[in-house]
């Protein structure tokens, strides 16, 4: 008798430990980043690592999906649907358009999961949609570039810009940015193209625009995961002395400044817009979420030339 109720007060513990063990891993959190794609896309990939790491830290559990290509926007939309079906409790969200998310981030403000975008933001008035956006002020980025290659230049000559996909609000503000920052001075935009963030796309745009316009000096585009394209492009025409201002920053922006194939590149923050994302999700998962959370936060940016490598 006395082996029989050791046994049940055995299995009743083991039971009880299970059952506490297997509520504890349910409550945990889960925190899902979508963005495009992570495959020959450093800042994207140092973003991603800087979400899961945070999550991780903050006891969360993280998924990544990601879209696959650069400009596979339904991919995106899809997933994001699969992730609110599935019932995840945060959402980090790198928009690959700013306007295609809008009707699935309305899905998951309905279903009650908090979303904070990165990187790229969405159409204006939407604002209800999200807990802020995190990223680099891509206009004052494009701006700055634009003053710089203004300098190298000495207020004149003729460039070509390399934009990122149609759509992509990063991409845009970058350009419009640019454009600003050149407006003052004699720099003449003699040709403007898509690369749509990939170098194979790149390169074509960039001899397209050559062949109509050999005679440049200048060149701005909207990302470093274009440069190999472009530098190729301009290799293959035989213009080595072409000045080149990029965004992103990247490591292998900062080996081409200092191998003098690109003057220099707009640096962005992905440590930061992934640290502050999860702490926000967090608070919002918990109830603590601060109700004068700012709707734009800027991640910083500084230009990266040799000099200042």
């Amino acid at each position: 008798m006395k082996k029989i109720i050791a046994l049940s007060l055995i299995l009743f513990v083991s039971v009880s430990l299970f059952a506490n063990g297997a509520q504890e891993t349910g409550d945990k959190p889960e925190i899902a980043f979508s963005l495009k794609t992570i495959t020959n896309d450093a800042f994207q990939k140092a973003i991603a690592d800087s979400v899961e790491k945070s999550a991780v830290a903050a006891g969360a559990k993280f998924t990544l999906v990601t879209a696959g290509q650069q400009t596979a926007v339904s991919a995106q939309v899809s997933q994001v649907e699969d992730l609110i079906a599935k019932g995840v409790d945060g959402i980090v969200l790198s928009p690959m358009d700013s306007k295609a998310v809008i009707p699935v981030l309305k899905k998951a403000k309905e279903a009650g999961i908090p979303v904070v975008l990165v990187d790229q933001t969405i159409e204006g008035g939407n604002e209800d949609l999200y807990i802020s956006y995190i990223g680099t002020d891509n206009f004052n980025a494009g701006k700055v570039g634009g003053q710089t290659l203004a300098e190298v230049l000495n207020g004149k000559g003729n460039v070509l810009i390399v934009r990122g996909a149609n759509g992509s609000s990063a991409g845009d503000e970058r350009v419009d940015g640019f454009k600003a920052g050149i407006a003052s001075s004699n720099l003449k935009i003699v040709g403007e193209q898509p690369g749509n963030w990939a170098n194979d796309k790149a390169m074509q745009v960039t001899e397209n625009m050559l062949q109509a316009n050999s005679d440049i000096q200048g060149l701005f585009t909207a990302s470093d995961v274009m440069l190999n394209g472009i530098l190729t492009a301009l290799s293959n025409a035989g213009k080595d002395d072409v000045e080149i201002i990029s965004v992103d920053g990247s490591d292998d922006g900062k080996d081409m400044i200092k191998n003098g194939e690109v003057h220099g590149s707009m640096a962005q923050f992905p440590d930061v817009m992934g640290t502050k994302a999860i702490e926000l999700l967090m608070d919002a998962i918990n109830g603590t979420l601060d109700a004068n959370v700012p709707k734009y936060i800027d991640s910083g940016t500084t230009c990266i030339t040799a000099d200042t490598l």
